[in-house]
């Protein structure tokens, strides 16, 4: 794997650290990093791409200058990359481990920080980090024509970007946010939209989404309605399990603390978390309702023909009784 951090002062760009460090301690913090944080969110022919950039038994001369474009990029990820690789070798470092145990390494003039300031640093260190790759896949957003191979991942989703999701619910326009949210999106599409749309309509706008004709004026409208029900309905779920880790040895809270001299963001008060989960599941049920009622008392043999057809169909004179949509203990439909 060719690092896209060679040397110390790249490091030094990102964050304050003495000069007396040697970079190859860091190169296995880096190479995890960059493989962790770095690859899923580039994809692997931009990835590859930047790589190659770097490599020079793979460059040949003959194949003309460096894509400044590419380098431009280059600088832009190394900065996360580096504050990334801080962040998961602050807890070794300093540390001898031998045959006689776990040492702490300490010099007459150097002695080891706090347990809380070494805390302080590394959630300064992981904050800066994703702010700083939030700016990188913003970069991406904004000039997509000058890297065709950045490629958003499950683009066919109904939701497929951050500023579509953003435009529904406030999420700070943050890329990474939105990345995490993906498999809940594509979870509650198969789940609530696809029984409401019905299998035949569903498949066809996914269809439509993945190849390049672009929606129609009527398929336009439609996703008007699909993506506030899919947002609200996706944050519902997100608010109760992005925060939460499931291991092997357990389930556990992301992101706590046990020193009250850290200072670092404190997760939510749970009722808080579950007033806002049920909020936005009644907003997402009330726009499931709606998508659910125009559809039969606008679908016909011309406009949505699809579901017309479809057993979902339940006709103008029923449209406004049907009742499917609330999350109730006695309701067949729709059960979270």
């Amino acid at each position: 794997m060719t690092r896209f951090i060679d040397n110390l002062s790249q490091v030094l760009t990102a964050a304050s650290i003495n000069v007396s460090n040697s970079i190859e301690n860091w190169f296995p913090y880096i190479d995890e990093a960059q493989e962790t944080f770095i690859k899923p969110v580039l994809g692997d022919v931009l990835y590859g791409q930047l790589q190659r950039l770097l490599d020079p038994v793979i460059l040949d001369p003959k194949d003309g200058p460096i894509d400044s474009r590419l380098a431009d990029l280059l600088v832009m990820i190394r900065k996360p990359l580096a504050l990334y690789a801080l962040w998961l070798g602050s807890d070794e470092f300093g540390v001898s481990i031998s045959a006689q145990g776990i040492q702490v390494i300490e010099t007459p003039t150097h002695k080891t920080a706090p347990q809380y300031r070494v805390q302080n640093l590394k959630e300064n260190w992981i904050r800066r980090a994703n702010t700083s790759l939030d700016l990188v896949l913003k970069f991406l957003d904004e000039h997509k024509e000058d890297y065709p191979n950045y490629v958003c991942q499950d683009a066919d989703l109904f939701i497929s970007g951050t500023l579509e999701f953003n435009s529904e619910v406030d999420i700070r326009e943050s890329r990474r946010v939105f990345v995490s949210l993906k498999p809940i999106i594509r979870s509650v599409e198969k789940k609530y939209i696809r029984p409401t749309l019905s299998s035949e309509l569903f498949d066809e706008l996914k269809a439509t989404l993945q190849s390049k004709e672009g929606l129609s004026k009527d398929q336009i409208v439609l996703m008007d309605l699909i993506r506030p029900a899919l947002a609200h309905l996706t944050m519902s779920r997100a608010l109760l399990e992005i925060s939460i880790d499931v291991l092997d040895w357990g389930i556990f809270d992301t992101g706590g603390n046990t020193f009250a001299n850290v200072s670092s963001k404190q997760a939510s008060n749970k009722d808080r978390i579950s007033i806002m989960a049920e909020a936005n599941q009644r907003d997402g049920e009330s726009e499931l309702k709606a998508l659910q009622q125009f559809l039969d008392e606008s679908a016909s043999e011309d406009l949505y023909p699809a579901y017309f057809h479809s057993t979902r169909y339940g006709g103008k004179a029923n449209a406004q009784q049907r009742n499917e949509f609330i999350n109730k203990s006695d309701n067949s439909f729709f059960l979270a």
